[in-house]
């Protein structure tokens, strides 16, 4: 069973939908695959960018086929959201659900326009870039008054999840991956900065990120810069024990599908 919702502006897509699961393994030139794969694929004279979240595992299978929503269809809401509060994101164009005869969801897709940027944000940590600390300072403004003060909180906010365009001698920033995100009134400095231990780059990158989000929010610097170190640090631990306990476990039954 196909399930999906198109957005109006991109009814031309529709053409590709109905055999998109077939589609995504025949066209289109894969930009990432982990444990999902994001393709870019051209259709009609537009580019765009298509993530085929895979079978969901075993813990997942009966809330995704019955009780939540899909990683697709909230990553396509979410997008919509952001767009109506004025906030950069590629355009969200469909999601897709395939569900099989019994009712289990089988895989799923989320669909944008494809964004051409200059970088993504862990290029900008990472590398030495034109303008890195201008970028720097202006992400961390962006992440305090545009995200944050707006009660914005992406609950995947990695480098790679950031794209970054240069315009008119200032820096845009858009956001990608958005299955997991929440929305309240506001977010309070703790919960900001702890926002930010995701983000990989070296301690003066890292400090230079907190002391400029520390400024724009008239905070102490020096306690924004170790209150992060130390979130980072915590973060680390609590992945290391993650995978030691639950990696084994988890390797045999994600590929596990209903009879």
């Amino acid at each position: 069973m196909l399930n999906y919702q198109i957005n109006p502006a991109y009814s031309s897509f529709e053409g590709i939908i109905n055999n998109l699961r077939v589609t995504f393994q025949e066209i289109g030139t894969t930009i990432y695959k982990i444990r999902n794969e994001v393709k870019v694929i051209e259709y009609n004279g537009m580019k765009f960018c298509v993530k085929s979240f895979g079978p969901p595992n075993i813990f997942n299978l009966f809330a995704y086929s019955f009780f939540r929503s899909s990683k697709a269809m909230r990553s396509y809401e979410n997008a919509l959201r952001l767009e109506r509060m004025g906030i950069h994101t590629p355009a969200p164009v469909a999601y897709v659900e395939y569900y099989d005869s019994k009712g289990f969801m089988s895989n799923s897709f989320y669909i944008s326009l494809y964004l051409e940027h200059d970088y993504r944000m862990d290029e900008v940590l990472h590398q030495d870039v034109p303008g890195k600390e201008d970028i720097i300072r202006q992400f961390a403004r962006y992440v305090s008054n545009t995200l944050h003060l707006n009660g914005i909180l992406h609950l995947d906010f990695g480098g790679n999840n950031v794209l970054v365009n240069k315009v008119d001698g200032r820096y845009e920033f858009y956001l990608i991956d958005l299955n997991r995100m929440r929305f309240k009134k506001q977010i309070g400095m703790s919960k900001g900065i702890s926002n930010l231990k995701r983000l990989q780059g070296s301690p003066i990158e890292m400090s230079l990120l907190a002391n400029h989000y520390a400024i724009a929010r008239n905070h102490n610097p020096l306690y924004s810069i170790i209150r992060l170190g130390l979130y980072k640090v915590r973060h680390q631990q609590v992945r290391d024990f993650r995978k030691s306990v639950f990696g084994p476990f988890k390797r045999l039954i994600m590929t596990r599908q209903p009879a």
